[in-house]
C-alpha cells in the first residue's frame, strides 16, 4: 500500500469552513435580523469564504484586517494578503445595524443563505484603496470606476453560510474535494492555471509543459465577472472537455470553476489567485504574461514580480514567459525560447479567437486553436449546437458571447 503524499497546508495552516444546515440558518432567520440581498460580488465572495478559499478569513473583513491590507498587505502577522474581501451595504442598512448584532444575507431571489455576525461597520477611503489595490485612481480603470459605484460603507465579520441551497455552477468544486482528488491521485505535484478564456495554443503549450514535470494539472476557469463580448463559461467548458476527452491524458487533469468577480487588480489579483491555488491544494501556480491585469497599467509582468516581494505563501510559482507562434522556427515558442520577434512572431490571445468569430474570419481561428477545437467553436458559433451535445438543434443561434 503506498504511504499518503503529503498536501501542502491550506494558508494560514487551517482549512476554514464557515458552513452551516439549512435548518440552522432558517433558525437564526426567524430571530428578525435585518437583512440584506447580496449584489453579484459580495454574492460570490460569500461563496469563497464558506468553504475555504480565502482561508484564513473568517468572512468579510472587519475594519482592523482592512486597514492592515491597504496599510502593510497584510490580513494577520506573517500572512500577506492583498485584495479586501468586502461587504458593501447601503447607509440605510449601515445605520440600523450595530456590532454584536446579526444580518441575514440573501441571494437575489431573496432567499435567505447565510448571516452575518457583525463585529465591524466602517467606511473606507477610495482613493486609498485604488491606490493600494490597483496603483491608480484614474477612472478609465475598470475596477477603479467598479468601486465608485459601491457605497463606501462596509460591514465585517464572520458568516455562516448555508452551502446547499446557495447557487449551483457547472464544475464548481471546494478545497476540500480538490484536495481529496489530489490526494487521491498520489500527485506529489499538481500544478494550477487559471484563464478566462477559449484554449489556445499558447494555453495548450503552458498545459503541457505543466505535464511534462508535475504529477497532476488543474485548469481553473474563471467566471463570474459577465463582462460585456466575453465568452459564456459553458462554451469555455464544453471546449475543455473536448480537450480532457479526446487529447490530455485521462486521470491527471482537474477541470475546475474558480468564481472570482471582476477585479483587474494585476498582480494583487495575480497573489489572490494563488492564494486561493494554494487553499486548493495544488503545489505550483503558473503566473504568465499580464495575469489578471488590464490594458497598459501594469507591466508586463509585474505579476510575476510581487511574488519576489511577498512571499509567505507556500505555493511554488512557475513564471512563464508569454508563448507565441514563431514563423521562423514553425512552432510554439517563448521569447526566452528562441531569438524571433517583431513581425516573426504572432501572437496568440482569446481577444483575436472572439474577433474572428464575430468577423466571420473562421478560417484564422487555425493559425490561434487546435483545428479541431476551431471546428468545434465554429459549429457552435453556425450551427445551433447544443452545449454538450453533438446534434443540432432548431433554435436560436447559441450565445457564446456575453453581450
Amino acid at each position: 500500500m503506498k504511504s499518503s503524499v503529503p498536501l501542502i497546508p491550506p494558508y494560514g495552516g487551517t482549512l476554514v469552513d464557515r458552513t452551516v444546515d439549512a435548518g440552522s440558518l432558517s433558525r437564526s432567520v426567524a430571530t428578525g435580523a435585518p437583512a440584506i440581498k447580496l449584489a453579484h460580488d459580495a454574492a460570490i465572495h460569500l461563496g469563497n469564504l464558506a468553504v475555504g478559499c480565502y482561508s484564513p478569513l473568517q468572512g468579510f473583513m472587519t475594519e482592523e484586517i482592512y486597514q492592515s491590507v491597504i496599510a502593510d498587505g497584510l490580513c494577520a502577522p506573517g500572512l500577506n494578503w492583498t485584495i479586501p474581501i468586502l461587504l458593501h451595504v447601503e447607509t440605510e442598512i449601515f445605520a440600523k445595524v450595530k456590532p454584536g448584532e446579526a444580518l441575514v444575507l440573501q441571494n437575489a431571489n431573496g432567499v435567505a443563505v447565510a448571516t452575518l455576525n457583525v463585529e465591524s461597520a466602517f467606511s473606507i477611503a477610495p482613493d486609498a484603496y485604488c491606490k493600494s489595490v490597483y496603483g491608480t485612481t484614474s477612472k478609465t480603470h475598470p475596477g477603479v470606476q467598479d468601486l465608485l459605484g459601491k457605497p463606501p460603507t462596509c460591514l465585517g465579520g464572520t458568516v455562516s453560510v448555508a452551502m446547499e441551497i446557495m447557487p449551483k455552477f457547472r464544475y464548481l468544486s471546494t478545497p476540500a474535494v480538490a484536495r481529496a482528488w489530489v490526494e487521491a491521485k498520489q500527485a506529489a505535484t499538481c500544478v494550477a492555471f487559471s484563464t478566462r478564456n477559449i484554449c489556445h495554443l499558447g494555453h495548450e503549450y503552458l498545459h503541457n509543459t505543466a505535464l511534462e514535470s508535475a504529477d497532476a494539472l488543474c485548469i481553473s476557469i474563471i467566471t463570474g465577472a459577465q463582462v460585456k463580448g466575453s465568452f459564456l463559461p459553458d462554451v469555455i467548458f464544453d471546449t475543455y472537455e473536448y480537450l480532457l476527452g479526446n487529447h490530455y491524458p485521462e486521470d491527471r487533469v482537474l477541470l475546475n470553476n474558480l468564481r472570482l468577480p471582476p477585479i483587474y487588480g494585476g498582480p494583487k489579483e495575480a497573489f489572490l489567485q494563488a492564494t486561493m491555488m494554494q487553499n486548493y491544494g495544488f503545489t505550483d501556480f503558473i503566473v504568465g504574461r499580464d495575469h489578471a491585469g488590464i490594458g497598459d497599467f501594469y507591466s508586463k509582468y509585474a505579476s510575476q514580480k510581487i511574488f519576489e516581494m511577498l512571499t509567505s505563501l507556500d505555493i511554488g510559482i512557475r513564471p512563464i514567459s508569454e508563448p507565441r507562434f514563431c514563423k521562423v522556427c514553425n512552432k510554439i515558442t517563448t521569447e526566452r525560447g528562441c531569438r524571433h520577434d517583431g513581425t516573426d512572431v504572432r501572437t496568440l490571445n482569446g481577444r483575436d479567437v472572439r474577433r474572428y468569430l464575430m468577423e466571420n474570419r473562421f478560417a484564422e481561428l487555425d493559425s490561434i486553436l487546435r483545428p479541431e477545437l476551431s471546428n468545434l467553436l465554429t459549429r457552435m458559433f453556425e450551427e445551433n449546437l447544443a452545449p454538450g451535445s453533438t446534434e443540432l438543434c432548431m433554435r436560436e443561434r447559441r450565445k457564446l458571447l456575453y453581450e
